[in-house]
């Protein structure tokens, strides 16, 4: 159910749900405190330094040219080399910070084109440092999440790649023993400083905090959810959550029949998430993109952009009052 000229609210690849239309909107910035967050943030990087090596190659859910789109990259755009590559030339990359498959033959990975010009650069295997980049990581004895667990790592603790990525699960080396942890909440450099970065949501003045520790590095107002319940399908609920999903490109939502880009999602129950006014296919925001949402944090593309590099798989979302 949406207002007049709504824009998106939750998302998935597949589907989505979003904001309705006040049709005004403030953005309040600290500039001292964003120009500090500006200079912190860095995009994530792996072993090998990479780009695109043909006009237009499609990032993947899976090592197939079967599986779905996740994103569509460019020439000369930069991409996160975390593992590979496979016996017949896959690579798993990060790209803008959605992560999936790429095929090698047209990657530029660290300076040799071609997977085969660059099989002495594979990555991600024995030996690869990587930091929990979540509150809490368990360490489980198999590479499925009903394995038994064998112990937890915290927030900006530093790990080593024992092997090969298994089902999404790397093998890390846990004292004399080897476990395993979901690839999604690694990050490939340092956590800064070891303290927890973490986002906060009040409700009460529609304003968003970029957290690290118990200092804020950005500050923003955002359009929320129409629903003033707590809990409500289209409420931004009230709660603890964890970001499950990130999808930067400019992508179109059923729900608001238009697109959005910079999607952060926390809320599966209610596909809420954070990410830009609704926009038309052009990346242009559309009359009444910026107005209030079935339950998503929706902002100016901008920020939507700088929120999205801040975030990463597993970081706390607070929503409170």
């Amino acid at each position: 159910m949406l207002h007049t000229g709504v824009g998106a609210r939750g998302l998935s690849w597949h589907s989505l749900k979003v904001n309705g239309a006040f049709g005004w909107r403030v953005v309040l910035v600290s500039v001292f405190l964003f120009s500090l967050f500006f200079a912190t943030i860095q995009p994530s990087r792996a072993a090998i330094d990479s780009s695109v090596d043909t006009d237009v190659l499609y990032l993947r859910t899976d090592p197939s040219t079967d599986a779905g789109v996740i994103a569509e990259m460019t020439y000369g755009q930069y991409v996160a080399v975390i593992d590979g590559p496979t016996e017949d030339g896959w690579y798993f990359l990060d790209y803008e910070g959605s992560q999936g498959w790429a095929y090698g033959a047209y990657l530029n990975v660290g300076g040799s084109s071609g997977w085969e010009a660059a099989s002495d650069a594979s990555v991600g295997g024995s030996g690869s440092t990587v930091w929990v980049a979540t509150d809490a990581l368990n360490i489980r004895a198999e590479p499925t999440r009903k394995s038994w667990v064998l112990g937890t790592v915290g927030q900006g603790e530093s790990l080593s790649i024992a092997g090969e990525r298994d089902n999404g699960f790397y093998p890390v080396w846990y004292g004399d023993n080897i476990g395993w942890v979901a690839g999604k909440y690694l990050s490939w450099e340092p956590v800064s400083g070891g303290q927890e970065r973490w986002i906060d949501v009040d409700r009460s003045s529609s304003t968003i905090r970029l957290m690290v520790g118990n200092e804020s590095v950005g500050y923003w107002w955002a359009a929320m959810g129409f629903d003033d319940s707590d809990n409500g399908f289209y409420a931004t609920a009230i709660g603890t959550y964890h970001v499950y999903e990130k999808n930067a490109a400019l992508t179109w939502t059923d729900w608001a029949r238009g697109y959005i880009e910079y999607w952060v999602a926390f809320d599966p129950d209610r596909f809420n998430g954070f990410h830009s006014w609704t926009m038309d296919e052009n990346g242009n925001v559309i009359e009444g993109g910026d107005g209030a949402t079935g339950g998503c944090v929706a902002m100016d593309p901008g920020l939507a952009a700088a929120l999205y590099e801040f975030a990463t798989y597993g970081m706390r979302v607070e929503v409170h009052w």
